[in-house]
C-alpha cells in the first residue's frame, strides 16, 4: 500500500510540472499574438496609405492559423493534463 501511495504522490509531481510548463508556454503564446497584432497592423496601415492591392490579409490569414493552432495545442495539453491530475484524486 506504501508503494502505491508514492507512486500517486509521484505522478501527481510530474503533472503538476508538466501544468507548470504548459503554463509558461501561455507566455510564449502571448507574445506570438503581441507580435502578429503588431506586425499585421504595420503591414496594413503601410498599405492603406500606399495604396495598392490588399496583400497583408496573406499573412493575416495564413499567420493566424498558426496563432490559433498554437493557442489549440496549449488549450487541449492543458485540459488533458489537467484531467489527468484529477482523476489521480
Amino acid at each position: 500500500m506504501e508503494e502505491e501511495s508514492i507512486r500517486r504522490l509521484v505522478c501527481e509531481e510530474i503533472l503538476r510540472r508538466e501544468l507548470r510548463s504548459i503554463n509558461s508556454a501561455y507566455k510564449a503564446f502571448y507574445m506570438h499574438l503581441a507580435i502578429y497584432c503588431i506586425v499585421n497592423a504595420v503591414f496594413s496601415v503601410f498599405v492603406l496609405l500606399r495604396g495598392g492591392s490588399f496583400w497583408p490579409i496573406f499573412p493575416i490569414v495564413f499567420w493566424g492559423a498558426g496563432v490559433l493552432v498554437h493557442f489549440s495545442g496549449l488549450s487541449i495539453a492543458k485540459k488533458s493534463v489537467e484531467k489527468e491530475l484529477e482523476s489521480l484524486k
